[in-house]
Parts: C-alpha cells; structure tokens; sequence
C-alpha cells in the first residue's frame, strides 16, 4: 500500500525550466575555450553536487576551469531575480502546489543547488508557492545521489520515507530517493534514463499537472 503524506520536489528542470539554459551556457562557453564535453556529460551532472560532483569534473579535460565560470553565469541571482513573472514555470508548477495545500500533504523544494539561488527561481512565481521545508545542497553535507538532502527534508516534515513522494528529473536525485527509501516520480526534462534509471524508476508522468492525478489515484487505493 502506498500512503502518501508529503511530497518533496528536485528544483532545476523539475520545477522551473532553467536545465535548457544551463547546458546552452555550459556548450557556449565549452566552444570559446575549445573544450570538448563527453556525449553523457549532462547526465552525469545534472542534479548533482558535492564530492561526487567534483570528482567527476576532475575526469573532463578542462571543465574544471569552465565550471568558474558558469558558476558567475548560471548561479547570477540578480539575473534569475530579474526573469519575467511565471517564464520559468514548468506546466503545473503552480497547480500542483495548489493542489497540495488544499489537500494538506506536506511540502518539501529539495534540490543540490544552493538556497539562495533556489529561493530566487521560486520568488519568479506569480503566486505564492506554499512549502514547509527547503533542504539545499550547502545545507546538508552531501548532495545527490546521496539520500541526505530527502532524508532532511522528512525529517523536518516530521514524515516517514516511506509516506514520502519524490517528484524529480535527474538520474542523481532518481537514486537518491531509492536510497532514501522514499516512493519517487520520473518527469523528464533533458535526461533520457539508462538502464540503472529504468531498474529504479517507480512513477513516470509527462508534467507536474498529472502527479496530481496520480495521487489521486493513490489516495483512492488506500482508503
């Protein structure tokens, strides 16, 4: 049986279109200094952080010295600040949000970001968005794919990991809510999930508005 109380969402790419915008700088800048990014290089970094971020880019010939720079680019608050009201939302954004409050889940913005800049993504938003905890990566020592930012999250919340809905885009944050223990939604954005994704991948919607059916459709299994 699956009880849901509380959903907990990845930001970039999962609440706001900003992926497309990060890999468009990551290859711009990658082009003026002649650096030559691996095929899978947004799979390996998308939703993730920490060590096992920087241990990576240590593998790519010359991205350390490209990430600097993106870090100035892609982390500008003034620039995020200054982004036109509700551009940025992805379909369902606001409605799921909605829905939830009404319908008294709990609500964590998990992400490996750092809080500022997701707090600046989520004051582009027209209305409100009502959440209860926000978990970022320089909050907690380890960043997905380690479980430690969901794991937070609930624990704020006060709920189990297995009452718990991880709603995320990435193959990082995917893993990290299988090692969490948490029940977890898949909607894509720019990463085509491999085989390990596939094995772990529990729900897969095609936007933010039918999660809310699919836990409608829960909810109905467990009364």
């Amino acid at each position: 049986m699956v009880d849901i109380k509380a959903v907990l969402f990845d930001c970039d790419g999962l609440m706001f279109e900003t992926e497309l915008v990060s890999q468009q700088i990551w290859r711009d800048e990658a082009r003026k200094l002649n650096i030559t990014l691996p095929d899978d290089f947004f799979m390996h970094i998308t939703g993730s952080g920490g060590q096992e971020l920087e241990n990576y880019i240590l593998t790519v010939p010359g991205a350390k010295e490209l990430r600097k720079i993106l870090k100035e680019k892609r982390f500008d608050i003034d620039f995020w600040k200054s982004i036109q009201k509700d551009c940025m939302n992805k379909v369902g954004l606001i409605e799921i949000f909605t829905w939830l409050a009404n319908h008294n889940y709990k609500v964590a913005v998990c992400s490996s970001s750092a809080r500022t800049y997701v707090e600046a993504l989520i004051s582009t938003v027209s209305v409100p968005l009502q959440y209860d905890a926000i978990v970022c990566g320089d909050m907690v020592k380890h960043a997905k794919p380690d479980p430690e930012i969901f794991l937070t999250g609930a624990k704020i919340l006060g709920i189990n990991p297995e009452n718990c809905m991880v709603l995320e885009d990435s193959k990082q944050g995917i893993i990290a809510a299988n090692a969490a223990g948490m029940h977890s939604c898949f909607i894509q954005d720019t990463i085509q999930p491999d085989s390990l994704m596939e094995s772990l991948i529990e729900y897969r919607k095609p936007s933010l508005i039918e999660v809310i059916n699919l836990l409608e459709e829960l909810k109905e299994v467990t009364l």
